[in-house]
């Protein structure tokens, strides 16, 4: 990174990417890239204190960084349309929901260039005020520590926590099952009290609830031990979905899970490991089922 007020490409600046845009103006000249996008895109990154550039070339060309935030579907054509418009030394931080195998192969993508690659995962709102948002940063430690440069003093928090690329994709693929998955699963649970009548009380029992759940992993054998129990009401609540004409394939993946753990019953194990295991020869015997090696 230069040593002067460094210049920072952002694709693309949707309502995250232009709230993280706007933490970084602090520290540095945004860039952002107006061809294609809408109005209201416009109106964001404006309001941001993003500055336009003209075309792909001009965006990258004298970027110290490059932060790409996109859909995940598209983030590796992002990747090769930075490497293609000449992006050949500097930072690249992908900070898109992807799993660490996609994040490896946009890293890969880079391989035999000057360019830095940084694995990234937001967790968190839009960052518009302190203590809500974090960025988490995989790579190499002086990588890391210039992309944290740029938000320093900022209501963005920056925390680094691996020299692997991928543990930051890693965190935000298994925090995302938990946080978006819960999501839909109490649209599901609220839909099913409605079709019976009864969502203004599941409502106000959801509002007794006040377990961190995820930050609980050594919970999970006294969870394995009634699992011998819950399957058969995961099981009646799959038919009651079925019934009421809504989804219920997540129901049936908690049957499946509890089914994994139900031999628990009695002795649940000390080592969350071993219920980890118990998953992994679940899938491989689903797996083989099907025929897949």
């Amino acid at each position: 990174m230069s040593p002067t007020k460094p210049t920072v490409a952002l694709l693309h600046p949707g309502a995250m990417g232009a709230a993280v845009g706007r933490q970084a103006t602090g520290r540095a000249r945004v860039l952002w890239l107006p061809e294609g996008r809408s109005a209201a895109t416009a109106g964001r990154a404006d309001a941001a204190g993003l500055q336009p550039a003209p075309d792909m070339t001009a965006l990258v060309q004298d970027a110290d960084v490059v932060i790409s935030l996109c859909p995940p579907q598209v983030a590796g054509r992002i990747a090769a349309a930075v490497l293609a418009a000449g992006f050949r030394h500097g930072l690249y931080l992908d900070a898109n929901a992807l799993i660490p195998e996609r994040m490896a192969a946009v890293g890969d993508l880079f391989a035999g260039t000057m360019v830095r690659v940084v694995d990234g995962s937001i967790i968190g709102p839009p960052p518009t005020r302190l203590g809500t948002t974090r960025l988490y940063l995989a790579g190499a430690p002086e990588d890391t520590a210039s992309v944290a440069g740029l938000f320093a003093g900022s209501d963005l928090d920056v925390l680094p926590i691996s020299d692997r690329i991928g543990a930051a994709s890693a965190l935000k693929t298994a925090q995302a099952v938990f946080q978006k998955a819960s999501r839909a699963l109490a649209g599901l649970a609220h839909a099913l009290a409605d079709h019976y009548g009864v969502a203004d009380v599941l409502a106000a029992e959801g509002r007794r609830y006040n377990r961190p759940i995820l930050a609980e992993p050594d919970f999970l054998p006294t969870v394995a031990a009634r699992a011998w129990r819950w399957s058969p009401e995961m099981a009646e609540a799959a038919t009651a979905l079925h019934a009421a004409g809504l989804p219920d394939t997540m129901i049936r993946g908690a049957e499946q899970i509890f089914d994994a753990w139900a031999a628990c019953r009695d002795a649940p194990p000390d080592d969350i490991g071993t219920l980890f295991s118990r998953l992994r020869q679940a899938a491989e015997q689903e797996a083989k089922s099907f025929g897949v090696p």
